[in-house]
């Protein structure tokens, strides 16, 4: 099922790389207040060790503050830009990036396995419950029908994918411009 999700993701962020103008995204998002009222600002962005990823920034400061990856960089062309996706495989998470204007920028951050987590603590094998605990009541309800807590700003996205309310899956992407 994992898997399946993965695919299905990937094949969407295909479709919303493919959807974005011919400009970078930068900087640090924040999203609209959570509806849980112990929520405060939250930033849609991942950290691993010092190093923050915010989806749509430039990708090569933090391609080089995360060193050396634990298998060669997966290049493929653009179905969106002139250039290549890549993506970098770090100890539990893929990092996925996009080109533009001669950059590369981050489309998204996918988690391998448990041994990362969000800033705020969630991570594979964390209960459902917690997931509404930490981001509230503002995820999109038609996709938790199917398992998925999809919480979004105006430029990012944090999907959480549950099977029998334990979380399975965790996937940061950067969101097409309306």
């Amino acid at each position: 099922m994992k898997n399946v999700r993965k695919y299905l993701a990937a094949a969407g962020l295909t479709a919303a790389v493919a959807a974005m103008p011919i400009t970078a995204y930068g900087g640090i998002f924040k999203s609209a207040k959570a509806e849980s009222a112990q929520a405060e600002d939250v930033k849609y962005e991942f950290k691993s060790g010092e190093t923050v990823i915010a989806m749509g920034a430039e990708a090569a400061p933090a391609v080089k503050a995360l060193g050396a990856t634990t298998k060669a960089v997966f290049e493929a062309d653009s179905c969106a830009y002139q250039g290549k996706d890549k993506v970098y495989t770090y100890t539990g998470f893929e990092l996925t990036t996009y080109p533009v204007n001669g950059k590369d920028c981050i489309a998204s951050v996918y988690f391998l396995d448990e041994t990362v987590a969000t800033p705020e603590g969630i991570k594979i094998g964390s209960k459902a419950a917690d997931v509404v605990n930490v981001y509230g009541n503002g995820y999109n309800k038609d996709e938790q029908k199917f398992g998925t807590y999809s919480y979004s700003t105006d430029t990012a996205e944090l999907r959480i994918y549950t099977t029998k309310d334990v979380v399975d899956g965790v996937e940061y992407l950067v969101k097409a411009a309306k």
